[in-house]
């Protein structure tokens, strides 16, 4: 027995050793060099002839399966739906940005960092950062030495003298998605944005237009150089595909909405009681004592009561609430407790925006920075 279980750990370690029952790839992790290449469209420091500068922004050879796609929105939904309750975006733009400048998840950024965003820190060798290598050149204030060019979109830079292809670097996607809405998005520059959604949606918009228009206008702000149009068009295709609208409507919402009533104050006069009230405004006896958390039928005068009606009584008998004859209990006060803010420490930004690298891989975004 023993013999045959030293025999099969040997088998295991020989074949361990030979890769066999290694991954193809690793997600979320950092990877060498050669599962990069294994995974990614070669760069030009890796290829002369078939590298491009562009590959850099292109998600992965493979692309995503139905079954992870699926996976990946489905991710991203719970992280959205979170931010939309704690900021007030619509759920379904921040689902639908991370679908098209992640690929589904799979842009390098995305794959090693964890950057669903392209969101980049400036700088010479920042920390929590990942270098972007062999992506074109962005630095506008100062050349970056050229080690190697083959060509167009084919030039090997050094790259130890690049400040503009390091990105953040994220824990997880949900830390990526919890940076971009509760730090970027609701900065000075867009936080306008919210409020003008929030503003359409009380005065009744379609929740599938109010969305798109807070892409509209967070592009136009410069979160993407492309604009306005073409931000909000490429990423809606996407939200339409997926439906992503739906999570615009938090559930809780919902319950809240239907189950809230109308009514009218009453003060409590000389003969009244619970039976007489629910007659005079066609309401309950039960409706009146859930309204009031009344636990017995006892009334007394001066006393106000909220009786919850259906339609509008044309003739209430009181029109505004009197001071009680006896002291209300006393309230608690609500205690409101700042949320944490994350300040990002000014690295050299650049004023082109918040340098977003990336169009979706597999969707066809095209390169791009905020």
């Amino acid at each position: 027995m023993s013999i045959n279980r030293i025999t099969i750990t040997i088998i295991i370690a020989f074949f361990l050793s030979l890769g066999v029952f290694q991954p193809s790839f690793i997600v979320h992790g950092q990877t060498t060099k050669v599962e990069a290449s294994s995974l990614f469209r070669p760069l030009p420091f890796e290829d002369a002839e078939l590298g491009r500068n562009s590959h850099a922004y292109l998600g992965r050879i493979q692309a995503p399966t139905d079954q992870e796609r699926e996976t990946f929105v489905n991710q991203i939904t719970e992280y959205g739906i979170q931010a939309s309750k704690q900021y007030g975006m619509p759920a379904s733009a921040i689902i639908g940005m991370s679908i098209i400048e992640s690929g589904y998840g799979t842009t390098r950024t995305a794959h090693f960092a964890n950057n669903l965003f392209g969101i980049k820190v400036w700088g010479f060798n920042p920390p929590n950062a990942w270098q972007l290598i062999g992506q074109p050149d962005e630095d506008f204030d100062r050349a970056i030495p050229v080690i190697a060019k083959y060509g167009s979109d084919r030039i090997v830079f050094d790259e130890t003298q690049r400040q503009d292809n390091w990105y953040r670097k994220f824990d997880s996607y949900e830390h990526s998605v919890q940076f971009l809405t509760g730090t970027l998005l609701v900065n000075q520059r867009y936080h306008f944005a919210i409020d003008n959604y929030q503003n359409r949606i009380a005065n009744g918009w379609d929740v599938k237009d109010a969305s798109k228009e807070y892409l509209y206008e967070i592009a136009n702000a410069g979160y993407n150089h492309l604009g306005g149009d073409y931000y909000r068009d490429v990423v809606s295709r996407l939200m339409d595909q997926w439906d992503l609208y739906r999570h615009d409507v938090i559930e809780d919402d919902i319950k809240e909405a239907e189950t809230q009533v109308t009514g009218v104050y009453h003060t409590v006069v000389s003969g009244d009681t619970l039976w007489i009230l629910s007659l005079q405004y066609g309401t309950t006896v039960d409706a009146i004592e859930s309204a009031n958390n009344l636990t017995s039928d006892m009334l007394f005068i001066g006393q106000v009561l909220f009786i919850p009606v259906n339609q509008p009584v044309s003739e209430p008998i009181v029109t505004e609430p009197v001071a009680p004859t006896e002291p209300e209990p006393t309230k608690e006060e609500v205690v409101v407790v700042p949320q944490p803010v994350v300040e990002e420490e000014p690295v050299a930004q650049k004023p082109r925006g918040n340098g977003n690298n990336n169009g979706g891989g597999n969707n066809g975004g095209g390169p791009k920075k905020k």
